[in-house]
C-alpha cells in the first residue's frame, strides 16, 4: 500500500483529472459534516444564551448528526455506487441547503435542535467523504495518496474559517442568520462545481483507471479482520478528535482566552486539517500506509497531555490544538486509500460508507462525553487524558494491520 510510481504517470493523471480534484474540494470543504461539525462550537455559547440550554445538552446534538449519518451514509454510498457519485451529490447539496435554513427558524426545543442536525446528516449524506473519495480513486492509481489529500483539503479550509465565520455573522445578525450562512455555502460553492466539473471515469476505455467491478463485496469485506480492525481504529480516534475540535473553544475561553482569541486558536484546527491532509496524502504514495496512520495519530496524544498542561498559554495550547488537527486531517485521506487499496472499488461507496458511517459515531460521541465531563468535574483534564491514551490505542491498532486476501 505504498507507490513508486513514475513521475510522468502522476502527472498524467492530474492532467486528466485535476477538475474533478478541483471540484471535490469545494464539495466535500461545503458538505454536511464539515459545515456542521466546524460551525458548532461557535453556536454553544450563542444557543445557550438564547435557550437557556446546559453545555452538555448543546453538545449532545452531533451525536444526532452520526445518528442520522448512520442511517443514510451507507446508503448514500450504495445509491454513488449504483447511480454514480455526480448526480448523489448535487441532489443531495441541494437538499443540505434547505436543512440549514430550516434551522435558521427554530424554536426553543431541544427535540427540534436534536432532529435538524440529524437531518442535515440525512439530506447531506450524499456530500460526505465517500461520494467525492469514489471519484478520485477511479481517476488516481499513481497519485492517489496525494489527490485525496488535495480533493478533501476544502475540510480544512472551512474548519480554519468556520469559528471566525460564525462569529462574525452571529455578532451582524444573530444566530439564525450564522445558519443561512451555511445554507449559502453549498449553494454558491459546492453546487455550481460539482454541476461544471464533477464526474467520475468510464468503467472501461478512455480515460478509466480502476474499473469498478474489481475488488471485493460489501458482505465479503466485513467478513474480514482488517475491515473491523480498521473501523476500531478510526472510531476511537474519532472520539478523541471530536471531542477537542468541539469543545476547543469553551475549552480555551474557561481559561480566561478571550472569545476572538479563542475563535482563531480555533481556527488553527482548520488550517491543520489542511496540512495533514496534504502531508498523509504525500506520504501514502511513497510510505507504507499503517505507518503514515500510526505517526499521524501518536502526535496527538501528547497534545492531549499537552493541553492540560498548557494553562492560558497562548504557544503551547495553539501548538497542542494544531497537532489535533493534523490527526483530523489524515484520518479521512487514511480511511479512503486504505478502502481502495484493500478492497478496491467494485462496492467502494458502501464500504467506505460503512466505514465513515462509524466514524462518525465516534464523532458524535466524543463531544457529548467531554461535555460530561467538564460538568462533573468542572474543567477538561479528564477528558484530555483519555483522549491521550484513545489516541494512542488506536495508533497501536493502525499499525499492525494486516490487508485482506487480495481480490
Amino acid at each position: 500500500m505504498s507507490g513508486g510510481a513514475l513521475p510522468g504517470a502522476r502527472a498524467a493523471e492530474f492532467r486528466r483529472a485535476w477538475r474533478v480534484v478541483l471540484a471535490s474540494a469545494f464539495g466535500a470543504g461545503t458538505g454536511a459534516v464539515p459545515l456542521a461539525f466546524y460551525s458548532f462550537g461557535a453556536f454553544v455559547g450563542p444557543l445557550s444564551q438564547a435557550f437557556g440550554w446546559s453545555r452538555a445538552a448543546i453538545t449532545a446534538a452531533p451525536l444526532f448528526l452520526t445518528i442520522g449519518g448512520l442511517v443514510a451514509g451507507v446508503a448514500a454510498g450504495a445509491l454513488a455506487d449504483r447511480f454514480g457519485a455526480r448526480r448523489i451529490a448535487l441532489w443531495s447539496q441541494l437538499a443540505l441547503v434547505a436543512a440549514f435554513v430550516a434551522m435558521s427558524q427554530l424554536p426553543a426545543s431541544l427535540p427540534l435542535f436534536y432532529l435538524g442536525y440529524a437531518a442535515i446528516a440525512v439530506l447531506g449524506a450524499g456530500t460526505m467523504t465517500m461520494t467525492w473519495s469514489r471519484a478520485i480513486c477511479g481517476w488516481f492509481v499513481s497519485a492517489r495518496g496525494l489527490a485525496l489529500g488535495l480533493s478533501l483539503i476544502g475540510t480544512g479550509l472551512i474548519g480554519a474559517l468556520m469559528p471566525s465565520f460564525i462569529g462574525w455573522l452571529t455578532a451582524a445578525g444573530g444566530w439564525r442568520s450564522a445558519y443561512l450562512g451555511l445554507a449559502a455555502l453549498p449553494l454558491l460553492l459546492g453546487f455550481p462545481l460539482t454541476l461544471a466539473f464533477f464526474r467520475e471515469p468510464a468503467p472501461r476505455g478512455a480515460g478509466a483507471m480502476v474499473a469498478p467491478e474489481a475488488g471485493h463485496g460489501f458482505a465479503e469485506a466485513l467478513r474480514t479482520r482488517c475491515f473491523w480492525q480498521m473501523a476500531l481504529a478510526f472510531f476511537i480516534v474519532a472520539v478523541a478528535i471530536a471531542s477537542v475540535i468541539v469543545h476547543a473553544v469553551p475549552l480555551l475561553t474557561d481559561r480566561g482566552i478571550g472569545k476572538g482569541t479563542a475563535a482563531a486558536l480555533a481556527g488553527l484546527i482548520g488550517i491543520a486539517v489542511t496540512i495533514g491532509r496534504l502531508i498523509s496524502g504525500a506520504l501514502l504514495d511513497h510510505v507504507r500506509g499503517p505507518l503514515v496512520a500510526f505517526g499521524m495519530f501518536v502526535l496527538p496524544a501528547l497534545s492531549c497531555v499537552l493541553l492540560v498542561y498548557a494553562g492560558d498559554n497562548l504557544w503551547l495550547c495553539g501548538i497542542a490544538i494544531a497537532l489535533v488537527g493534523l490527526a483530523g486531517g489524515a484520518e479521512h485521506d487514511i480511511a479512503a486509500y486504505f478502502c481502495a487499496g484493500f478492497f478496491g472499488r467494485r462496492n467502494y461507496g458502501a464500504i467506505y460508507g460503512l466505514l465513515y458511517t462509524l466514524y462518525g459515531v465516534g464523532s458524535g460521541i466524543g463531544p457529548l462525553l467531554a461535555g460530561r465531563a467538564h460538568d462533573a468535574t468542572g474543567n477538561y483534564n479528564q477528558a484530555l487524558l483519555a483522549g491521550a491514551a484513545m489516541f494512542a490505542l488506536s495508533a497501536l491498532l493502525i499499525v499492525r494491520l494486516q490487508p485482506p486476501p487480495r481480490r
